[in-house]
């Protein structure tokens, strides 16, 4: 989907018992909640990059997460809807909110602070051109023997099914976290619409460092600019003043039609600085 959107955040599910659940959020996301300052982003990326180095107390299921790949192939097979190539950026990202997941004891697409999962690619993967679409499925209690089970969860929900059969999609990752007698798994599919040619820093600071970094843009790209994640003030070039900004990209799809694409979240440290010529 083009536009990004939000859930809201009282379809959040604070977890109690023992039972299977699943969530869908389709590429873009939907909805109300707004992370409100830099301080929120900022934060919360904080948070994705330490739920990637200690699994939210639990341990990263890495083979389940492999087989969840391997099973999701053969389901798309057996539609004709192309094989998913493994993307660790996306993996990254899905074991950040599985761990997420597991430490704040909670199953959804909406984080506590508002974001959802295309906000957490941008945060996390400094690469990927592209948006995701999120499946989520969690077990508490009994025997959970791996990969068939949770897919099984998946395949029993028509949306979760629709949505990882979907043929617009060409890569995908997986995380798993097995905590206590609980087990969390999130996958994240995606159409990658290109790869920057290297990491882009999360911190910036200013707009010509912004420009320094962007040497790696895909071919054909037809322009970008910088969309406010604070303020929601539209588009902002290279006068854009401090803050944080999610790098937007169009690229030609015909002669009259044009994708509006998503880069990296990033932060502006300092004020803006522009070589001559160049307006925002």
């Amino acid at each position: 989907m083009a536009d990004h959107v939000r859930t809201g955040v009282s379809r959040r599910r604070w977890l109690s018992g023992g039972l299977s659940v699943g969530l869908v959020a389709a590429a873009g996301g939907a909805g109300a909640a707004e992370p409100a300052s830099v301080e929120a982003w900022t934060g919360y990326e904080a948070r994705l990059r330490a739920r990637v180095g200690d699994a939210g107390g639990g341990r990263f299921d890495a083979a389940t997460a492999r087989q969840l790949h391997l099973l999701t192939n053969r389901a798309r097979a057996a539609s004709d809807a192309g094989a998913l190539a493994w993307d660790e950026e996306l993996a990254v990202t899905a074991r950040a909110h599985a761990a997420d997941l597991a430490q704040r004891r909670y199953v959804e697409h909406l984080s506590p602070e508002g974001f959802d999962p295309t906000d957490r690619l941008g945060l996390l993967a400094r690469r990927t051109i592209g948006s995701a679409s999120e499946n989520i499925t969690w077990h508490r209690g009994g025997k959970v023997d791996g990969a068939a089970e949770l897919m099984g969860n998946w395949r029993a929900s028509p949306p979760h099914w629709s949505n990882l059969l979907n043929p617009r999609y060409s890569h995908a990752g997986f995380g798993v976290v097995r905590i206590a007698d609980q087990v969390y798994a999130v996958g994240l599919y995606a159409k990658l619409n290109g790869t920057l040619a290297a990491d882009l820093p999360f911190h910036l600071a200013d707009t010509m460092a912004l420009l320094a970094n962007l040497k790696g843009l895909p071919a054909g790209v037809a322009s970008f600019w910088l969309e406010d994640q604070v303020h929601k003030t539209g588009r902002r070039g290279m006068r854009a003043p401090p803050g944080v900004y999610r790098l937007r990209i169009e690229l030609p799809v015909d002669a009259v039609t044009r994708d509006e694409l998503y880069g990296p979240i990033f932060v502006l440290d300092g004020p803006p600085r522009q070589p001559g010529g160049v307006g925002g």
